[in-house]
């Protein structure tokens, strides 16, 4: 799977996150990990982050769950 993480990367900075860095993970644990706003998000967390924020209409906190 291709995945273009410098698109990822752009469009949460434009949303107003911090992105450190972007971590090639082995196969079999997946396929990026991106560090946000302090906190490592997988791949799929990280989309799930971009939904949120496009379907709020603004920048929402990385975090939560109040565990």
């Amino acid at each position: 799977m291709s995945v273009d993480t410098d698109l990822i990367v752009e469009s949460l900075r434009k949303r107003g996150h911090t992105v450190d860095s972007v971590i090639k993970v082995p196969d079999n644990a997946g396929d990026y990990e991106f560090v946000i706003d302090g906190l490592t998000l997988t791949l799929d967390e990280a989309r799930a982050l971009l939904e949120r924020d496009q379907a709020e209409g603004r920048r929402a906190p990385a975090v939560t769950t109040g565990s």
